[in-house]
């Protein structure tokens, strides 16, 4: 089975690049069969990155109304079917991308997509780093991925 763990994220925007920092500490540890790679857009260059893999794991920043900075979700394609925001002002979003492949290129298309929503403090302040609550959850951010990883 061909995994692939994609980081999606700006990492300047202090925690909208939580998914390249958790890529990279994934990356470090060498995992056998997983490739680990980064995006810092989202939308159509995402199908680039994903066509031929089994099994795909996107780590993201998101925030809603009430979250605690550092918590993660685990979020599934279908949990974005009725999505309307989290579009890219750069082109669209990491749902349509992925449907539009399932429409296009569906034999090419990853089996099972899982999202790991973590939950950010800052998205706007130009930063390299993670706030303090979301570098923190960083460990158990890479343990619940290699732990998704590990039961494939």
């Amino acid at each position: 089975m061909r995994t692939l763990v994609l980081g999606v994220g700006n990492p300047i925007l202090s925690d909208d690049g939580v998914g390249i920092h958790a890529a990279r500490l994934l990356k470090e540890m060498r995992l056998p069969g997983v490739d680990v790679e980064e995006l810092a857009a989202s939308g159509l260059e995402l199908l680039d990155l994903v066509l031929g893999y089994d099994k795909v794991i996107i780590i993201d920043a998101i925030q809603t109304k009430g979250g605690t900075p550092g918590e993660t979700r685990v979020l599934a394609e279908k949990d974005f079917e009725r999505a309307v925001h989290g579009s890219s002002p750069h082109g669209i979003n990491i749902a349509t991308a992925l449907a539009l492949g399932r429409r296009i290129v569906p034999e090419r298309m990853p089996k099972e997509v899982i999202f790991f929503a973590v939950e950010a403090e800052d998205l706007v302040d130009v930063n390299e780093r993670l706030t303090a609550r979301v570098e923190a959850a960083l460990p158990e951010i890479v343990r619940k991925v290699e732990d998704e990883i590990k039961r494939t």
